[in-house]
Parts: structure tokens; sequence; C-alpha cells
């Protein structure tokens, strides 16, 4: 519900909002990435994962309402940045739940389903922030409404029971299992990717660019979330049957053409289309990404590897964030556009080459 509305509602009320839009995800995903190595270490050591991922999404829903009394830039910064918190903490517990929950030959549907549900929540999210606008409710009243579902959501991890698990991390002398140095080969392109993957929030900014008024911007994020929700699950079926690599490189290849795409698409229909177009990246490459990360490891080092993984790309995402705005200040949302696009390219080429030694490091484990 917030998320729709928020670039608008920057724009309106400070100069620079590319800037400031760009540090604010940067930072706040950098924070987050503070946080959740730190979470796999504890969710490695940890018998119970469902009182972590409880305080994450209590923080967040506490947080996210509180955009709605920002008066000067830096405040949104910090609002941001303490939501960001909530997801450092319950990111890695969250996704270990997942992995450790089905067979191997399920987790790129589990995954899939899980981004998929996570995507069919900001489409519901989006059509409640638009009827809401449309009955007249300013952006800073739909703000403070989120915290209901924010509390639903509170609610209902409360009540929901965790599956049973053995705590896996302790090899000899009760020292946690290392983390395999094969998984950099992996780690290394997706960071580099993460760098090329800016927050969608500027997919916004651009449609506000091209003349899109404010009560479209939460009718374009339910069109590009209903993608995203309805091929995420399909998707995951594909990771399980074709490898997960494949679906990852489909999936980053996407992304390359349809931010090329945005560099050279003007008009609001136009800049739609390929943000539809755009939505299929996400439903292929987020569960795969997991997948793939989950047989390069032990499961006794699990937490940790998916701390390290989300860890780095919530520190890429500063950088991308920085460097997106900043190309979009000074020369530009083509120039923006058009680099993210060519560095997730080569990102692509990159995984293409550095993955069979991780493989092949993993087979001789």
């Amino acid at each position: 519900m917030i998320f729709p509305l928020l670039p608008a509602f920057l724009a309106a009320r400070f100069p620079a909002a590319p800037l400031l839009l760009g540090g604010m995800e940067g930072l706040a995903d950098l924070v987050s990435a503070l946080l959740k190595y730190r979470s796999g270490v504890w969710a490695d050591r940890a018998r119970r994962l469902k009182p972590l991922v409880l305080l994450g999404y209590g923080v967040s829903s506490l947080a996210r309402p509180m955009m709605a009394f920002v008066t000067l830039p830096w405040q949104p910064l910090v609002v941001r940045s303490l939501d960001r918190v909530g997801k450092g903490v319950r990111g890695t517990p969250r996704d270990a739940i997942i992995a450790h929950s089905v067979e191997p030959g399920a987790r790129g549907r589990a995954f899939g389903f899980h981004r998929g549900m996570d995507h069919a929540g900001a489409a519901v999210g989006a059509l409640v922030a638009m009827g809401l606008v449309a009955l007249g409710l300013r952006a800073e009243q739909v703000f403070l409404a989120a915290a209901v579902p924010g509390l639903l959501a509170v609610l209902c991890i409360l009540v929901v029971p965790e599956p049973e698990r053995e705590p896996v991390a302790q090899g000899q002398g009760g020292a946690l299992v290392p983390v395999p140095r094969r998984l950099a080969y992996y780690l290394g392109p997706v960071v580099l990717f993460g760098v090329a993957n800016s927050t969608d929030a500027f997919l916004l900014l651009k449609l506000t660019e091209e003349g899109a008024p404010a009560a479209l911007l939460p009718l374009a994020w339910l069109l590009l979330h209903v993608v995203k929700a309805a091929v995420s699950y399909p998707a995951g079926w594909l990771a399980d049957r074709l490898g997960a690599s494949r679906v990852v490189l489909a999936g980053w290849g996407l992304y390359a053409l349809s931010y090329v795409a945005l560099s050279f698409v003007r008009g609001v229909p136009g800049t739609l289309a390929v943000m539809a177009f755009y939505g299929l990246y996400h439903a292929l490459a987020e569960g795969a990404e997991k997948s793939l990360l989950t047989s390069l490891v032990p499961a006794a080092a699990r937490g940790r590897a998916f701390g390290l993984y989300n860890g780095l790309t919530g520190g890429a995402s500063l950088v991308a964030g920085l460097l997106f705005g900043a190309l979009w200040t000074v020369w530009g949302s083509r120039v923006a556009f058009l680099a993210a696009g060519l560095l997730a390219a080569v990102s692509a080429v990159l995984l293409v080459v550095l993955l069979p030694r991780a493989r092949a490091s993993a087979a001789s484990a």
C-alpha cells in the first residue's frame, strides 16, 4: 500500500527526488545487509527460527506507517532504514525455514511459491491503495492505514506452527560447519548483478517522468506484481525441472532487455508494457537464485549462506541505488537504465563462466 505512492510522495516534497530515492533505498538495504549475515549465524545455531521471523515482521509493520509523518529529507531515510532492520532480522531465518521444510527436488517451487505470495500481497496492496486514493484519502492517510494489514500479518505468524527441526550447525568440538569457499564463484556474479539491479521505485519515477498521474501509479504497481505473482510458482517448477541456473540466467537476461528497452521507450503506455515484461525477471530469478544457492552448500551452513547472499545483495543495492540515482540526476533516465541493463548482461556472462567451478567443487566435496 505504501510503496507505489512513495516516489510521487517524495517528488512532491523534496528536490532531487531521484537521488533521495536511490539513497533511501540503498541505505535501507545496507542496514538490512549488516544484519542478514548475523541473523544467519543465529539461524544455524537456533532450534527455533520463528521468533526471529516474528520480530522482523513486527519491526517493519511498526516502522512503515511512520512515513506519513516525514517533513525533512533525512526522515524518509530513517523510516525506511528501520523497516529494513526488520527485513534484516527476518529474511535469512525465513529462507532457512523454507529450505528445511521441503525436499531438494521441490525447493524451486517452494521459493517460487513464497515469492509469488509476496508479490500477490504487493498486488493487493496496490489495489487497496488505489481504492483509498479514489475515495479521496491522501498518501499520508494511506500510509497510516497500512498498519492494519501489517498487524494482521504479525498475528498470522503467531498462530502458524513452525516445522520441527534439529540444529544442524555443530561440527567437531561444537564449532560451526564452515561455509564452503566455492560459494564465492556464485556470489560474485550475484553481487555484480545486484549493482545493476536498482530499486523498482525507479520504474514508478519513470512513469511520473512520462506524465503519469499519481492515481495511475498504484495501478502500475498492481500490474507489475500481478505478473510476478502469476509466474513465480511456474518459474519455480521450471527451476526444479530444467535446473535453477538456467532459470536464473533467463531472468537476468530479461532484466537486461527490459532496462535497455526502458532507456528508449517514451510515453506511459509503452513504459507500462515494458514494466509488465520486466515482471517476468522477478518471477524467474528470485526463487531460482535461492534454490541454486541451497544446492551449493551443506545443510549445516545454510543459514550463514543465506545470510551472505542476502547481506551481499543488500550491500550491492546501496551501490545500485546511489549509482542509478546519480546517473539519472546528472545525465537523465536514458543513461541510467541503459547502464544498468548492460551491467546485468555482463553479470549473466560471468555466471556462465564461474558457476561450473562452484559445481565441480561441490561435487568433489
